[in-house]
């Protein structure tokens, strides 16, 4: 009979996302989007922002600035996009961020496995540093990898590809990414890792996760062990 070998031993690297994955910040990004476009007399509706959630920042206003304004309008996206920082900079000063359950306990599982870990984010160094301070994570992650330190951000695979770069592992297909969003799936997909998943904790819903490729889909980081406990071959 062939030894079933569960899919952690199939993996040296899981790269995370960060808000909506990890953390749970809840409306504080759709708010900082609306209110900076409204502070320039765009007026962003709801569905306008759940669409472009998971991109990288910049990416994203430059993207609802097209829409709104025209080509000739990207070369307002630096300011938009540190108005938008500044604006939700302030909105964390009053509003608490909460860590996901069960992340803090999938992190010390992987610990315990030898497997690494990376957290992802489309936010800027310095911002995500001062996010990560505040809940007590600045040493958790093995590394931490920011939009500002990479080309491109998602849905682009730069973020998982540096974060690979830094841990020296060299083959995608001993990497799982997660992440909340279809730009988490879709950057998954363009770095060929061996497992992408998808949870319902953040942006994105079920429906929406699932029009992505991707290998599961489950409620939150913390049944995360529990699948990676499973043999690859029943995932």
């Amino acid at each position: 009979m062939k030894e079933e070998i569960p899919l952690f031993e199939h993996l040296d690297l899981i790269v995370f996302d960060l808000a909506g994955t990890t953390l749970q910040i809840g409306d504080l990004i759709p708010k900082a989007f609306q209110g900076i476009f409204q502070e320039h007399g765009i007026r962003l509706t709801d569905s306008e922002v759940l669409g472009i959630r998971g991109l990288s920042k910049t990416k994203a206003i430059e993207m609802l600035l097209v829409k709104h304004l025209g080509p000739s309008s990207s070369k307002m996206t630096d300011t938009l996009h540190q108005g938008f920082l500044k604006l939700l900079e302030a909105m964390f000063a009053k509003e608490e961020v909460r860590v996901i359950p069960g992340s803090e306990e999938t992190f010390q599982w992987l610990k315990e496995k030898k497997i690494l870990f990376a957290l992802n984010t489309g936010f800027e160094r310095n911002f995500t540093l001062m996010l990560l301070e505040r809940i007590g994570w600045s040493q958790i992650a093995d590394t931490v990898v920011c939009g500002d330190e990479v080309p491109e951000g998602r849905p682009a695979p730069d973020l998982i590809f540096e974060s690979m770069k830094r841990l020296n592992c060299q083959d995608s297909s001993r990497v799982a990414a997660v992440g909340d969003t279809q730009a988490d799936m879709k950057a998954a997909e363009k770095a060929q890792v061996g497992f992408a998943i998808g949870v319902l904790s953040g942006a994105h819903s079920l429906k929406q996760l699932e029009a992505c490729p991707n290998d599961r889909v489950i409620p939150s980081v913390k049944d995360l062990p529990k699948i990676l406990s499973l043999p690859k071959e029943k995932i």
